[in-house]
């Protein structure tokens, strides 16, 4: 269980429906397991507009990078089956090269 700690009088100033209702989104989507609650406490500062968030996560960069460790996956194994010697060497450095300009695509 983990403890997702947020500014106790902002949270505290939300209705027990609402914290219940917000709770249960954040599991809904996927952000708290079951078993995490949401808490109010003093030490975490107020979140405002000016709040500066972390770099969000891009999932569609994310998905990008994961296909091109798939083809160069892919790209290995024909290298494996279909090549030997130095050929195997070169088809393997450039799948490797051709994975990290995919990535840069990205």
């Amino acid at each position: 269980m983990s403890e997702i700690k947020i500014n106790a009088t902002q949270w505290n100033a939300v209705s027990p429906e609402d914290q219940q209702k917000i709770t249960e989104g954040l599991r809904e989507a996927g952000s708290l397991r079951p078993e995490d609650v949401i808490v109010g406490d003093a030490t975490i500062p107020e979140f405002t507009k000016s709040t500066q968030l972390e770099v969000m996560w891009n999932p569609l960069e994310d998905i990008c990078k994961a296909a091109c460790d798939v083809a160069a996956g892919t790209a290995l194994a024909w290298c494996t089956a279909n090549t030997a010697g130095i050929g195997l060497a070169a088809c393997i450095a450039a799948a490797e090269v051709a994975r990290k300009e995919c990535k840069k695509r990205c």
